[in-house]
């Protein structure tokens, strides 16, 4: 039987601000002139240990990357230090090419952010510091990068610790609703920590499947049974 009418599709759109820098956010800034000894100024020098950094676990702009210092400032060579905290990343390119022009006429410059950097802890069956290469990078694209949550997740529970300006915030929200792609936070900040607690049943000592919950239910029941018998057997 053919269908009657069109596949319905639900379609979320997107709740998000641009990004503003801050503290200890890195930035990829590289700048191309046609003067080769110019180049050399902003080239970078770490390349072989920037991919040994990668294949090893590291972070492959803790060398050649501007960190984002607490003053709110980079400081770029020749030129010192630029206010980029509070800015979008093309108000930061704005701020970074009036400086640059200064010193050059014709070049090309590019401002990126140096990865999105954040913490996985709690129920991940691979937590830890990560880093990936991405201008972007979705709740769910950062859970996949962990290996997934483990069983005894509390998946409608999961927490984004994020850092503001004022301090630190506590959001709790739910994976398994479709509304959170339309939702604040969808998209991982720079310097997030996703917290995924277990489920109560963790607590309780119950097994991560159906059969290993059955196996520590009968082993809770015969050790009580077998108790039970010893108590009788002394008291007769």
């Amino acid at each position: 039987m053919q269908p009657s009418g069109k596949e319905h599709v639900d379609v979320y759109s997107y709740d998000r601000l641009p990004y503003r820098l801050r503290e200890n956010d890195v930035l990829d800034i590289q700048v191309q002139t046609l003067d080769d000894k110019a180049n050399k100024l902003f080239k970078s020098t770490g390349g072989q240990n920037m991919q040994m950094g990668v294949q090893m676990g590291g972070d492959p702009f803790y060398i050649t990357g501007y960190a984002v210092s607490a003053k709110g400032t980079i400081e770029l060579p020749y030129i010192g230090e630029i206010n980029v905290e509070g800015k979008t990343l093309q108000e930061a390119r704005e701020a970074i090419d009036a400086e640059v022009s200064t010193l050059f006429k014709n070049y090309f410059l590019t401002v990126k952010l140096g990865g999105i950097r954040f913490s996985a802890i709690g129920e991940f069956r691979n937590p830890g510091k990560k880093l990936v290469l991405q201008n972007q990078l979705t709740l769910f694209e950062a859970i996949a990068t962990c290996g997934d949550m483990t069983p005894v997740a509390d998946r409608g529970g999961l927490q984004i610790i994020r850092q503001y300006p004022d301090g630190t915030r506590i959001h709790t929200v739910n994976t398994l609703e479709d509304t959170i792609i339309s939702g604040p936070y969808y998209f991982i900040q720079p310097n997030d920590i996703l917290h995924a607690p277990p489920l109560p049943e963790k607590a309780y000592g119950f097994g991560v499947t159906g059969a290993q919950s059955i196996t520590v239910l009968t082993g809770a029941l015969s050790t009580s049974l077998a108790l039970v018998l010893s108590i009788l057997s002394l008291t007769r």
